[in-house]
């Protein structure tokens, strides 16, 4: 699967502004899908537009203004930030707009609150983003490139590396549970490099026929595989990483694929919750290589009885973007704090310094996972005597205004725009395999993790940059010289 030496060559040299025309339609595309989503969702509402319904549209458009922005200015940085903000329209302004029965809990001076906490995070960010023009200097050794030429032809390896660590990890227990973490991290590491750049050649079209086919099965069977995990999101999030990749390398959008992957992760959702029941609560085996297309047979017999009970009114299971909301917990935190608890004050990110330090120098090193127990805790949502039996969704936005109020919203904003932008112009002119070109892949890949709280997505992205950036670094300072 040796590629052609011009094509990583290309992901080595400054990024050319793309076409005017294929930017000007995904501008066009995404400004006509903007005004049909608002469209719909009042139309939905009977033509009636309450204050929920405009605080949905408000952060619909505001969520959106950073992307239409980049595809209209024919922007050359990966969209990393922009992706992070598109996030919150499945997690908060859909949740707003259909007006779901978890929104509807909720007086409505807490909703007010809660919808002004989203308005001041997503101005902030965008303040925070605008105002950095011109980034200081990069540093020599993070625009060098750390892979040799000779080595391009490896990339395809990585992603087939990555299929085969996650046979044995879904299949078999042969990987010890100390090492676990470290193994994941280092093929997940792989993976997302391997992913991310093979889908980029192939937007620009630089990949051949049998290399595209190499990537599509290898991706294919890897999202079979974390699906059969029974979590839909390890999927979606691999398929994400892709498109991103593929759609801002010419800007354009793989409409087949997109019209054929949506569906099949809305039925499988349907039928997600029974299946967990059955294999997690009645620990059925889980299944094997040889058992798979029995298990997704009966996983989509009983998407398909879900779906005929909602439509008969008889089943009233979430739809997959009920189930992606934030907003319920953000309400939750309002209405809480501080009138019947006080702020944190930072307590949950007490444990964020100690993830550097390498467990095997800190075996007693407190979990990335201590931030949401404590957050669990904090509301009563868990079971003290066992914290890590269920682990509950927050995001970082409702961990935010948990410590430090609106103020806190506001501050995480600004601060998140502000640093993602210093990040993308250094990395803007940089070669792909730099340090700084490899983190924009890894940061784009965390763009969409918006359901976690601040330790575990700095702690899983610092895991990865060890992996994808510190090693190539280690390598090149001892051995290349």
């Amino acid at each position: 699967m040796k590629p052609p030496a011009n094509s990583f060559s290309y992901l080595d040299q400054p990024i050319p502004p793309p076409e005017k025309a294929a930017s000007l339609r995904l501008f066009q595309l995404g400004r006509a899908a903007l005004v049909l989503a608002a469209a719909w969702f009042i139309w939905e509402a009977g033509g009636e537009i309450d204050g929920t319904t405009l605080a949905g549209l408000g952060i619909l458009f505001l969520a959106s203004l950073p992307a239409l922005n980049w595809a209209r200015h024919r922007r050359t940085w990966f969209p990393a930030f922009e992706i992070s903000l598109l996030t919150c329209i499945p997690f908060y302004a859909i949740p707003l707009l259909s007006h779901q029965s978890e929104v509807r809990s909720y007086p409505p001076d807490v909703l007010f609150t809660s919808s002004v906490a989203i308005f001041i995070y997503l101005i902030a960010a965008n303040t925070g983003f605008s105002l950095v023009r011109t980034p200081p200097k990069s540093p020599h050794w993070a625009v060098t490139s750390l892979i040799p030429p000779h080595a391009y032809r490896y990339v395809p390896i990585g992603l087939l590396l990555n299929t085969v660590y996650l046979y044995i990890f879904t299949f078999t227990k042969i990987i010890p549970s100390e090492f676990a973490g470290s193994i994941r991290a280092l093929f997940f590491g792989l993976g997302t490099l391997s992913t991310f750049i093979l889908a980029r050649l192939w937007g620009a079209g630089l990949l051949r026929k049998e290399q595209v086919w190499f990537l599509v099965i290898n991706l294919a069977i890897q999202i079979i595989f974390l699906f059969s995990h029974l979590y839909l999101i390890s999927g979606i999030s691999l398929v994400a990483l892709a498109l991103i990749a593929y759609t801002t390398s010419q800007r354009r959008v793989p409409w087949v694929f997109l019209l054929i992957f949506t569906p099949v992760v809305a039925l499988l959702h349907l039928g997600k919750a029974e299946m967990r029941r059955l294999y997690w609560q009645e620990k059925r085996p889980a299944p094997t290589l040889t058992t798979l297309p029995a298990y997704f047979n009966e996983w989509v017999s009983y998407s398909l009885k879900t779906s005929r009970e909602r439509e008969e009114g008889v089943s009233q299971q979430s739809t997959i973007f009920e189930r992606a909301s934030l907003i319920q917990m953000l309400c939750l935190c309002v209405e809480q704090v501080p009138r019947f608890n006080p702020y944190l004050f930072g307590e949950s990110y007490i444990d964020i310094p100690a993830q550097v330090i390498p467990r095997f120098l800190w075996p007693n090193k407190p979990s990335s996972l201590m931030a949401n127990v404590r957050l669990g805790l904090y509301f009563g949502l868990i079971d003290p005597l066992d914290p890590f039996k269920v682990s509950i969704a927050f995001g970082m936005i409702a961990e935010s205004y948990v410590n430090f109020g609106l103020f806190g919203v506001g501050l995480f904003g600004f601060l998140f725009g502000n640093a993602f932008k210093r990040i993308s112009l250094l990395a803007q002119s940089a070669p792909q395999f730099s340090a700084l070109g490899i983190l924009m892949i890894l940061l784009t890949a965390w763009s969409f993790q918006a359901e976690l709280v601040l330790a575990t997505w700095l702690t899983s992205l610092f895991q990865a940059s060890v992996v994808c950036i510190g090693l190539p670094l280690a390598y090149r300072h001892f051995f290349s010289r």
